[in-house]
């Protein structure tokens, strides 16, 4: 009986570490998608900017899920690296295109 209480331990354990770890990866996501429909109702992205930052984000979710199918559900560290180098790169491209001078619908000048 005990044997048997501490497996279940450990592996509740283990599926809790394993999804921590993708929690930084998620959240960056769903940030980087706020960010970009929030420059759309502010007016600093206009609407094809946004199309194509949202592409953008679609690619990098995509190639999440492929790599983690490739490796039996998880992302392994090389996986987790080349996510965070793609999201660094979508995150310089939002920032280039809320700052400069083309304006959306509300043409606010925040």
């Amino acid at each position: 009986m005990r044997k048997m209480i501490m497996a279940m331990s450990m592996a509740a354990l283990t599926m809790a570490a394993a999804a921590n770890a993708e929690r930084p990866v998620n959240a960056r996501q769903l940030n980087q998608e706020r960010r970009i429909d929030a420059g759309t109702r502010s007016g600093k992205l206009t609407h094809s900017e946004a199309s194509r930052l949202k592409s953008e984000q679609r690619s990098i979710a995509n190639l999440k899920t492929r790599l983690k199918a490739r490796h039996g559900g998880h992302l392994t560290a090389a996986d987790k690296r080349l996510i965070h180098r793609k999201q660094e790169r979508a995150n310089s491209h939002i920032l280039a295109q809320k700052r400069d001078a083309q304006r959306g619908k509300n043409h606010l000048k925040l």
